[in-house]
């Protein structure tokens, strides 16, 4: 930094180059059923002269204690994910039976890859990221990816390929250990968060996913409720990045 006085002026020359992650609001994913349904996305900065392609996590958000849905409870730990490069979807989906919430999901992330040029994203490495009900619909997403039972858009002319999913402390895990049995034989990597002071265990889901693919980890927060900031310390942080740079890796 370099100052030039002139009487009351201070001319200050700090670098120019973009610094800050950059959020886009309320984006519309789709309108169903007379409803937009919307995103937020938020992407690490784009330095000049660059044409990145950042991975993308899609967050699929839990309901509150009141049983509203709020896409940006997380939003200060999710946007810790920018620092590494990531680009991160907060989802809003419609509280109706569950096939309409994997439905919307979907239609979500085609949306994101359908925009991954104006976006800067990686239209072939993106993954999904849940917590309490999110996390039980993150799961069954990846199930049903390829049903089109499952989906509004034609699966065959855009199929999705999840990479993998973090399950933050799953409301169900005994209806998602029903549901591997229906599953494809080939998953991609799952990693599960188990809150302890939740009292649900995660044993026998992850028992049931190594099943079908064993990169699947399990990882038990002893203190945690599913709300804790347990799950984005900067351990935790590097468990989270260990695990989404190894799904992202060329197979």
């Amino acid at each position: 930094m370099s100052v030039i006085s002139s009487k009351n002026l201070l001319e200050l020359t700090e670098p120019t180059t973009p610094r800050y992650p950059k959020i886009y609001s309320d984006l519309v994913y789709a309108t169903k059923e007379h409803q937009s349904l919307t995103l937020t996305l938020m992407t690490p900065p784009v330095l000049p002269n660059t044409k990145p392609h950042f991975p993308l996590i899609v967050w699929v958000p839990d309901l509150d204690e009141t049983g509203t849905l709020r896409p940006d409870a997380r939003f200060a730990q999710l946007l810790t994910l920018t620092t590494r490069g990531y680009a991160v979807a907060l989802v809003s989906y419609r509280l109706d039976d569950q096939t309409q919430m994997v439905k919307d999901i979907h239609s979500a992330t085609r949306f994101l890859l359908d925009h991954s040029f104006k976006y800067h994203l990686d239209p072939y490495r993106y993954l999904l990221f849940g917590q309490g009900q999110g996390a039980d619909l993150s799961a069954l997403s990846i199930f049903n990816q390829g049903q089109q039972s499952f989906n509004d858009e034609d699966v065959r002319r855009s199929p999705l390929r999840y990479q993998g999913a973090i399950l933050l402390a799953p409301r169900t895990p005994d209806q998602l250990v029903t549901a591997t049995t229906t599953a494809p034989k080939k998953l991609p990597p799952f990693l599960l968060l188990e809150a302890k002071q939740e009292n649900v265990s995660l044993a026998e889901l992850a028992e049931a996913l190594t099943s079908l693919q064993p990169k699947t980890a399990r990882y038990c927060f002893d203190e945690a409720t599913r709300t804790s900031d347990a799950f984005f310390t900067p351990y935790s942080l590097d468990l989270l990045f260990d695990f989404i740079s190894a799904s992202f890796a060329k197979k």
